[in-house]
């Protein structure tokens, strides 16, 4: 079975195990928007979900702000990881490891 493409709103809010006035706060605050389908319901795709997924870990996980969530979400590479490896795939992945180096120095757990 092949993942959708787009989500109802209230099928994305139960997967992110958020309220919907939650998401219509965040759409708001992260300035992003959500389309429309041909019934006039917002519908959320398969890569705003990603990037929501992101967001809810970024502020219920690390414990940022909202205004320190949107400045990770800035520093980030604008690619979005593949199923399949590519050469921006490299990116990512070092800017994953410095984030994750950083951390451990943070914890004081280095070796």
């Amino acid at each position: 079975m092949s993942p959708r493409r787009f989500y109802s709103v209230s099928e994305a809010c139960r997967r992110l195990r958020i309220e919907p006035h939650v998401l219509r706060y965040w759409e708001k605050e992260f300035e992003f928007s959500l389309k429309r389908n041909s019934a006039g319901r917002r519908v959320v795709s398969a890569e705003q979900l990603r990037k929501l997924e992101l967001i809810r870990h970024l502020l219920h996980r690390e414990g940022l702000t909202v205004r320190g969530a949107r400045r990770k979400l800035a520093a980030m590479p604008a690619t979005a990881p593949t199923t399949r490896p590519g050469p921006d795939d490299r990116q990512l992945l070092l800017w994953l490891k410095k984030e994750l180096i950083a951390l451990r120095a943070t914890l004081g757990t280095g070796d």
